[in-house]
């Protein structure tokens, strides 16, 4: 950006507009690190490869500096490193450059850090979205000014003038940390950062005289595990009392079911934990600004990721494509010239994303779940696939064949093939998105929950680029190459 005088900033945005904060009990965060090239040469690996990347490094007093780690670590003393996104001030400046705002912006059009101010509101309404009790709610607002580099925590509590309030009043769920960075001539650009809880959970201060049956097995030592639950929440609340519904009384965002600690007949516990979502506020005033600029960015807390290296087959970013780009894949033309080189990335990386789900799921188990979900009109549980007995070496059969038959697909070419030459495999083996719930069979992917406790599918974004990638494979090969 230019750091010419009399510029005024006319525009901002925070970068990135969404993250996500990742629990962890190591008072070190996790560093930094990037996907890399896959090996796809005849004797490499085709794994997914993660390596360090730049990493920035937050002392004691909000200073910033960078270093490139020489390993990932993950744990410290079997602890994980909490996952700590940063969120910059992003805008653009009336000589048309844009790009992050730094010290060197601010000074550009007269403004100091003074002139910046965040706010943080956070949430954990999880209890709330059940009862709809406002006492329910768990939440946190902190303000800060651009130039306050202090440390400041985020301490969850419920409305003290609602109906039994879930948390006492007094007391609080840590939901984090905030904490606006230090700039320098070197790092100059204007930064906060957000450290997530250590992914702990609540419970009511009688849960040792509750039914727990359903909780902890009778193998387990009850006082025990009470002892990493936090249990001071008010037994009078909504939550602790709340009742499952069933028949006519049933309430479908309960679906999937088991998503809360509950007794032997179904009913809440009254247990929650840290995870909390996060709404990011900066606003600039000044001299330098046409009007008052606000920008809005958001971020969620949840659980470490244990399995860095293994990408879901449907990612937020497809999500996302899915709600606003699904149907430029239905536009005539779409894949055709030079786009085709893209849709092949993009059903190629789809297919490596579908081994590395197979990789991390027990089909086994997950095939004995789904008979039990299937509907049995003869009285018999029908099994989507036929299930195979262990044997010395094998002990998943069904899951070591599952992985080795995706593997086959992770070139490109071997899969075009298979499917140009059987293009009736498409819809036998994808499940179609917009198809009624069915019983869970064969088709992909298979055996999982969707979050409407039916089989999951691939998004329809996905579902329509591969139907017109396979239209082309088919019919055209000029375009999509011999089948």
């Amino acid at each position: 950006m230019s750091s010419s005088s009399h510029l005024t900033i006319e525009e901002i945005w925070i970068c990135p507009p969404l993250s996500f904060a990742r629990f962890g009990q190591s008072p070190y965060p996790m560093e930094n690190f990037h996907w890399a090239e896959n090996d796809y040469s005849p004797r490499g690996t085709a794994e997914t490869v993660i390596e360090p990347a730049l990493t920035f490094n937050i002392d004691a007093n909000s200073n910033i500096s960078a270093y490139l780690p020489e390993e990932i670590r993950f744990k410290d003393n079997g602890k994980w490193r909490p996952v700590c996104p940063f969120f910059e001030l992003h805008g653009r400046l009336s000589d048309g450059s844009e790009g992050p705002i730094g010290l060197n912006e601010l000074q550009a059009a007269g403004l100091s850090l003074k002139n910046i101010v965040w706010q943080i509101r956070v949430a954990n309404r999880k209890a709330y979205h059940y009862t709809l009790a406002e006492g329910d709610r768990v939440e946190a607002n902190v303000t800060i000014s651009g130039e306050d580099h202090r440390i400041h925590p985020l301490l969850g509590s419920s409305p003290q003038d609602a109906d039994n309030p879930l948390i006492p009043e007094g007391m609080y769920i840590p939901l984090g940390q905030i904490r606006v960075i230090r700039p320098n001539p070197t790092w100059p650009e204007v930064r906060l950062r957000i450290t997530p809880p250590q992914g702990l959970i609540y419970a009511p201060s009688n849960t040792s005289d509750r039914d727990l049956s359903a909780l902890v097995p009778p193998t387990q030592n009850q006082a025990a595990f009470l002892r990493h639950i936090n249990c001071f929440l008010n037994p009078q609340a909504a939550w602790p009392n709340w009742e499952l519904g069933s028949g006519a009384n049933s309430d479908p965002r309960t679906n999937p079911g088991g998503l809360y600690a509950q007794d032997s007949q179904g009913n809440s516990l009254g247990f929650i934990d840290d995870s909390n979502d996060g709404l990011i506020q900066v606003t600039l005033t000044g001299t330098g600004v046409g009007k008052e600029l606000t920008a809005y960015a958001r971020y969620t807390c949840c659980p470490p990721d244990f399995q860095p290296d293994r990408r879901p087959f449907v990612s937020i970013a497809d999500g996302l494509s899915d709600l606003t780009k699904r149907e430029e894949v239905l536009r005539r033309g779409y894949i055709d010239g030079a786009n085709w080189a893209e849709t092949e990335e993009e059903i190629a990386d789809l297919m490596q994303r579908v081994r590395e789900t197979m990789e991390a799921s027990n089909l086994d188990h997950q095939n004995l779940r789904s008979q039990l979900a299937n509907p049995s009109p003869n009285g018999e549980k029908i099994f989507p696939f036929e299930p195979m007995e262990p044997r010395p070496g094998h002990p998943l059969p069904l899951t070591e064949l599952g992985r080795s038959n995706h593997a086959r697909f992770l070139a490109y070419e071997v899969f075009k093939q298979r499917l140009g030459q059987r293009p009736e495999l498409f819809e036998k083996w994808i499940r179609k998105p917009t198809n009624e719930p069915e019983p869970y069979n064969e088709q992909m992917p298979a055996l999982m929950r969707g979050s409407d406790s039916s089989p999951m599918f691939i998004s329809q974004r996905q579902y329509y680029l591969m139907k017109e990638w396979l239209d082309v494979v088919q019919n055209n090969p000029q375009e999509g190459g011999e089948s």
